[in-house]
Formats: C-alpha cells, sequence, structure tokens
C-alpha cells in the first residue's frame, strides 16, 4: 500500500511527498460550463417536443422510400425466372406494402396530434411506389395478363362472313 501511495504523489507531478490521492486539485471548468446555469422556459421545452414530433412523423414517413433501394436489389438478384424462391420475394414485395397501407391509421396513431397530413400522404405514395415496383416485376416474369393471347380463352370465336362450296367434280 505504501508503494502506490507513493507512485500516486510521484506522478502527480506537484513535487510535494504528500499523498495527493485524497486532495486533487482543483480543476478549472470546462469550455461552455456555466455556473449560474438556469432551467430552460417551458415554451421552449414544448416548442422542443413539436419539433421532436414533427421529426418522428418524418421518420415513420419515409420508412418505405428507404425500403427501395433494398427492393431494386432484390429485384434484380432474383431474376425473371418462374420458380419458388423468385415469386416468394415477389409476393413480399407485395406484401409488405399493402400491409403497412392497411395499418397507416395505427402507425401515426402513436403520435400526437393532428399536423401529419403531408406526411401520410407521403407515407401513401411510398408504399405505392413499392407497390408499383412489385408490379412491374411481376410484368418482367410474365405474370400479369396483358397481351391479348393471355385472353385467348375469353375471346369469342370469329364469325365465318362467306362460305365457298364446291361444285360436282367434272370427270372427263
Amino acid at each position: 500500500k505504501q508503494w502506490y501511495q507513493r507512485r500516486v504523489a510521484i506522478t502527480a507531478g506537484n513535487g510535494r511527498a504528500k499523498n495527493s490521492w485524497h486532495n486533487p486539485p482543483s480543476l478549472a471548468n470546462p469550455i461552455g460550463y456555466c455556473d449560474d446555469f438556469e432551467r430552460l422556459p417551458d415554451h421552449e421545452q414544448e416548442d422542443n417536443n413539436a419539433h421532436l414530433i414533427v421529426k418522428r412523423s418524418w421518420d415513420i414517413a419515409l420508412v418505405p422510400l428507404k425500403q427501395v433501394p433494398m427492393n431494386l436489389f432484390l429485384m434484380y438478384m432474383i431474376g425473371n425466372t418462374l420458380s419458388l424462391f423468385p415469386i416468394i420475394m415477389t409476393v413480399m414485395m407485395f406484401k409488405s406494402p399493402f400491409s403497412s397501407l392497411f395499418s397507416y391509421k395505427t402507425t401515426f396513431q402513436k403520435l400526437e396530434g393532428s399536423h401529419h397530413i403531408l406526411q401520410k400522404m407521403v407515407f401513401i405514395l411510398s408504399n405505392f411506389i413499392l407497390i408499383a415496383m412489385a408490379l412491374y416485376k411481376c410484368n418482367a416474369m410474365g405474370l400479369l395478363p396483358i397481351h391479348p393471347s393471355d385472353w385467348i380463352a375469353f375471346a369469342s370465336p370469329k364469325t365465318r362472313m362467306e362460305f365457298a362450296v364446291g361444285g360436282p367434280v367434272l370427270m372427263s
């Protein structure tokens, strides 16, 4: 124990042989420290709280837009073949935006106030962007019936406008 106390006294650098462990030297206040700190007024705290609510609502509104690059990468990686993995990923690309569209009221219900109109519109629009990307992927895979040959079963047969009947065969 004496060795440790002597080491503290030596490394303290003050040249005295007394123990500086219990009496640390007084330090100057750090930059920006103020002794006469007063509490912020309540209106500034309310403004800060409202700012945080708006920031949180924008964070929630931009979540679907943050999924766009990931979905683009997945669309590239899964290809256009019809197999189990690409079909599952395409179904998930549809499921996520539809489920968030059906639950957008509960998503924004966590936040107080009714000033989230623009954020709700951005949230809904970005989910429609994700749905459009999923539709494009279905089109690229050939799952959307957009060609006339896809609807051949529902086409009515053509009616003949004229008939050609052969005459008797003349043998000479």
